[in-house]
């Protein structure tokens, strides 16, 4: 048999397997259309999108963003119509159809993270809730972001949730306006929109201890990573490198003063 048909036959055999290696001609990524200081930027590129324009250069392909509702974002990696998402902490439910890096063991690997962050409860000041970091006591309702991952964990935790706002702003207004008992947020974010309004500032305090605090991945859909996991795996190398990079963390400095 010619080499050339043998190839062909291997081919067949294993699905296309010998060809799967290769990089894909560009990579679309999506990403929440909300800013989520200092994260995702709409005025300007935040951290995470500097990270991107970076892993960009040293992945050598081209990287489309596009920014939508963050439930879209997921449903269109779930769906294979985006290769990945930016920003995405783990859970149960999205690694059913996300690709994570992982560890030997099938955790997801911190050390491939884009960065870390916490979440924190903010509430009015003086209002009826205690955290003790174990038990939550809470008699209202607690309001979070759309599609965020806290949602499930403070619903294991017994409280009520209301996920129906994009924003922080509007979080954190409809508790200083008494809709709701308090909100979850991710404490970077929160305290950036409370050092911007001081009249919500007045009015609100951070409930401590924090929540939880998170590692936030690049996730890409089964379909590419099924075809592209070496691509996959090479982004994950990359980000970390660039995180802990000197380059990078000047890059970043007007955002944050200490990068993780």
């Amino acid at each position: 048999m010619h080499s050339k048909s043998c190839l062909v036959l291997a081919a067949a055999m294993f699905g296309g397997s010998a060809f799967a290696q290769a990089n894909p001609d560009k990579l679309l990524v999506c990403h929440e259309n909300e800013d989520a200081f200092p994260w995702l930027l709409k005025a300007k590129p935040g951290y995470s999108q500097i990270m991107v324009q970076q892993l960009e250069k040293q992945l050598g392909v081209p990287i489309t963003l596009k920014a939508m509702p963050w439930k879209q974002c997921l449903a269109e990696v779930k769906a294979g119509t985006m290769d990945a998402a930016i920003n995405a902490s783990y859970s149960k439910d999205r690694a059913e159809f996300a690709q994570y890096p992982v560890k030997l063991d099938g955790e997801a690997d911190a050390t491939k993270r884009m960065y870390r962050t916490s979440y924190a409860l903010y509430k009015l000041k003086g209002a009826s809730l205690s955290w003790d970091g174990q038990k939550l006591n809470a008699s209202g309702v607690i309001g979070a972001q759309t599609g965020f991952s806290i949602v499930a964990q403070l619903k294991e935790l017994g409280a009520k949730v209301e996920d129906s706002s994009p924003t922080a702003e509007e979080l954190l207004s409809r508790v200083a306006n008494g809709r709701y008992l308090a909100a979850a947020l991710q404490t970077s974010e929160a305290e950036n929109t409370l050092s911007a309004n001081a009249g919500l500032a007045a009015k609100l305090e951070k409930v401590m201890p924090t929540l939880v605090e998170k590692p936030y991945y690049t996730v890409f859909s089964k379909p590419f990573f099924s075809k592209y996991g070496q691509t996959a795996r090479e982004v994950w190398r990359i980000e970390a490198k660039i995180r802990e990079s000197a380059e990078f963390k000047a890059s970043v400095s007007h955002l944050m003063k200490s990068v993780d």
